[in-house]
């Protein structure tokens, strides 16, 4: 049986379904409490989630939808915008089962929450790099061939994206499209730490950095953050690793691409693969490896292979290797409405946003208290 076991994160991720009038109750079905403090409205049913307006203490409301564990409610704040409100942080009158289910939890890919020793970590990573230069605006791209080609954030990085339900990631697109890189933006970067057939080793191998922009004896790896000076890593190896060496030797690589990153002061967020066909079982080992190495050193993990599990194939293409493109081809892998969620490119690019957000959100919020130095 194929499993997986997070330690770093909890997973979730929510596709939204368009709202449902409560047509045969159109009166207020529940009341907000009477007290001093308005009640907040969020765009989405989790707490993290934007908040999109408030709800006045004592205001009678509608509800006109609810998730489908009730947990959460749908209704409408002070300024006609809908959003979701605690269930239980209201006096409801309607029986809620009566009412339509509007947003349901999905398994599309992930929503990251780090862990408490993840975000202390990541925060004096990122302030060590700060003291070395690093430029917050920039994160570096380091893997083989779905790293390198435009089919990974490419589009986003020109602006080519569509997001849907996640309409939440545009402040950070917005905040790492200001980056400046050795060839565009952050998103559109030609990295010189990733390339096609590249292994864990390769990144670390002097033999295979461009001699024309790195320096004499210097790692691929190294030489992409020496020109680039980023504040943050994704990082993905393993599937050109399965068929060359055995489970040791991918932990000790790996291991050592993250050591020099945090070394350099950038945040190294490493993912897990994709199902490799005629791989099944060493391509789970591999991934314990990088779930192993993200718990011993308190980084983010971006489980890119649990969001594929439950696409066709695997979200694989006919080779059984690289993810799957959308029928609008590389443009398309930034359209992140729900028929573009069933390719494996299109899932790649949206759980790398979300896991871009949720590091950088852990950023700023230090970045507000008195204490962060920046």
């Amino acid at each position: 049986m194929r499993w997986r076991f997070v330690i770093v994160f909890v997973f979730s991720l929510w596709m939204v379904i368009p709202p449902i009038l409560a047509q045969d109750n159109p009166f207020p079905n529940a009341q907000v409490p009477a007290g001093d403090s308005r009640l907040l409205v969020h765009g989405l049913p989790y707490a993290d989630s934007p908040e999109v307006g408030y709800l006045e203490p004592g205001a009678q409301i509608v509800i006109t939808g609810r998730s489908a564990d009730s947990l959460w409610v749908q209704t409408t704040a002070h300024n006609g915008r809908e959003g979701w409100v605690i269930t239980e942080l209201l006096n409801v009158t309607v029986d809620l089962s009566t009412l339509p289910v509007t947003h349901q939890r999905n398994t599309l890919g992930m929503r990251a929450v780090l862990a408490p020793e993840v975000v202390t970590h990541i925060r004096q990573i990122y302030r060590d790099g700060l003291a070395r230069g690093n430029d917050p605006h920039v994160f570096a791209k380091v893997g083989d061939s779905m790293t390198a080609g435009e089919a990974f954030f490419a589009p986003v990085g020109e602006g080519d994206y569509k997001l849907g339900a996640y309409a939440y990631l545009e402040p950070v697109i917005q905040y790492y499209t200001a980056g400046q890189t050795r060839t565009g933006n952050p998103f559109t970067n030609e990295s010189l730490a990733a390339a096609i057939g590249w292994s864990a080793s390769t990144a670390l191998n002097p033999r295979y950095a461009d001699p024309d922009l790195c320096l004499e004896g210097e790692m691929p790896l190294l030489c992409e953050y020496r020109l680039n000076r980023p504040s943050v890593a994704l990082i993905m190896f393993g599937t050109n690793d399965l068929g060359h060496i055995d489970r040791s030797s991918f932990y000790g690589h790996l291991e050592r691409i993250v050591t020099l990153t945090i070394d350099e002061g950038i945040i190294p967020v490493i993912s897990t693969i994709p199902l490799r066909v005629d791989y099944e079982e060493k391509t789970d080992s591999f991934n314990e490896v990088v779930i192993s190495i993200a718990s011993k050193y308190a980084i983010p993990l971006w489980d890119y292979g649990a969001a594929l599990a439950n696409l066709a194939d695997n979200g694989l293409g006919p080779d059984g290797v690289h993810p799957t493109l959308s029928p609008t081809g590389t443009r398309g892998t930034a359209n992140f409405t729900m028929a573009y969620l069933n390719y494996g490119y299109n899932r790649r690019n949206l759980t790398g946003l979300l896991m871009l957000d949720v590091v950088w959100r852990a950023l700023r919020e230090a970045e507000s208290t008195p204490c962060f130095e920046a």
